[in-house]
């Protein structure tokens, strides 16, 4: 686990809620403080689907949504001349991805025990602090997908141009 503490708040907020940057990403949940409390839920609602839509897996490849295709109601909500009070955001990488970076640093091993790559993503209003995590399936003592899922966080996050610093 490791946080870092976005530098650029303006440009981090753009390239989160109107550019691509984090369309790798699944939503798992969202809180956003303005006049009212909007709290989303990124779990795919089966109800809403008939059976055959549902077993038509191209809609909906993962039980939760892509952050693609909820930003813009995010953006619209926040839309408007005053910031958000606070703002948090549980973003998943894709199964898919996770799998590929895990294979490129000689690791697809792990991939079995591992439920979620996790970004925790918190405004209080003044900064935007970001926190990786791992979900594992059992309890292990090794500590290489923690280093991994960190050190390919810090690489995203320099790669798009946004500042950071690391934070204890």
């Amino acid at each position: 686990m490791k946080a870092f503490k976005i530098t650029e708040t303006g440009n981090f907020m753009t390239k989160l809620l109107s550019g691509r940057t984090f369309d790798s990403f699944l939503l798992e949940e969202a809180s956003l403080s303005m006049q009212v409390t909007w709290i989303l839920d990124g779990k795919i609602n089966r109800n809403f689907y008939t059976k055959e839509e549902w077993e038509d897996k191209t809609d909906h490849p993962f039980p939760l949504i892509s952050w693609s295709e909820v930003r813009g109601h995010m953006r619209e909500l926040i839309r408007g001349k005053k910031a958000p009070a606070s703002l948090s955001i549980v973003l998943q990488l894709r199964p898919d991805m996770m799998e590929q970076m895990l294979a490129s640093e000689g690791y697809s091993q792990l991939t079995d025990n591992i439920g979620a790559m996790v970004l925790n993503i918190r405004y209080d209003g003044k900064e935007v602090t970001l926190v990786t995590g791992i979900a594992l399936k059992s309890f292990t003592l090794d500590r290489n997908a923690d280093r991994i899922w960190d050190e390919a966080m810090g690489r995203f996050l320099a790669s798009c141009e946004i500042g950071y610093e690391t934070q204890l």
